[in-house]
């Protein structure tokens, strides 16, 4: 039985086409946000037995307590019934992938290689990392931890299905590590605030785009142990 996806309607520059729900045996993964009309097309899908979060960001779990009063099934996340290496469902099991979220879960097929990647991993696009909440040191861990799995595909919690997986993980990993070469540059080059980071390392980026710029340079400050103004 392959997984069957509901996206919510809630389109936006991080949430990009909307936040993408999952269903299959009954499990029901990121309801997403608490929008009646997308709850009744996930209760329409098929019977809601367990619902699990890849983590608690508002756009993938504000809408599970409704979920949960509709469907009387349990909602659980990491620490709240699930752990590494836990079997949510038969052939389901979480991987513990901090990063974007101390909390952050995705949930691996070992049978057909398929991996929900929640926000480790978007389907366009590159996911943010927002200190302090956020950490880039163990989100590099977490992807290479998935890596270390092999998938074949990636169903992400935001953007299209990944066909590539692999190569998709390896050019996240390169967009990282060349992300931080170029902050290192623009610490060499003098940049004493956030915003000087932001204007020498992120010049690909589109000025409307740079306030989350600075929230991605913030975290590879962090990673680098600099600590630098606004």
């Amino acid at each position: 039985m392959d997984f069957l996806t509901i996206r919510a309607e809630n389109p936006g520059p991080l949430t990009l086409e909307g936040t993408n729900t999952y269903a299959v045996g009954g499990t029901v993964v990121d309801p997403g946000p608490d929008d009646e009309g997308h709850l009744r097309a996930i209760l329409a899908a098929g019977p809601v037995e367990r619902i699990v979060l890849t983590h608690r960001h508002p756009d993938h779990a504000s809408g599970a307590a409704r979920l949960s009063d509709l469907s009387g099934a349990p909602v659980l996340s990491h620490g709240d019934g699930l752990g590494d290496g836990d079997e949510v469902a038969p052939g389901l099991v979480c991987v513990h992938t901090p990063g974007h979220a101390p909390d952050h879960l995705c949930f691996w097929r070992p049978e057909s290689g398929t991996l929900l990647s929640g926000d480790l991993i978007a389907g366009r696009g590159s996911i943010m990392i927002s200190p302090p909440e956020g950490d880039l040191a163990a989100y590099m861990d977490s992807l290479e931890k998935v890596r270390a799995l092999s998938p074949k595909r990636i169903l992400p919690g935001h953007g299209p299905e990944v066909a590539e997986a692999v190569a998709k993980i390896d050019e996240y990993l390169a967009h990282r590590r060349e992300r931080e070469g170029l902050v290192v540059a623009a610490l060499r080059e003098g940049a004493s605030t956030v915003g000087e980071v932001v204007e020498l390392a992120y010049r690909d980026t589109p000025r409307e785009m740079h306030p989350y710029a600075a929230l991605a340079a913030r975290a590879h400050l962090a990673k680098l142990g600099r600590d630098l103004p606004g």
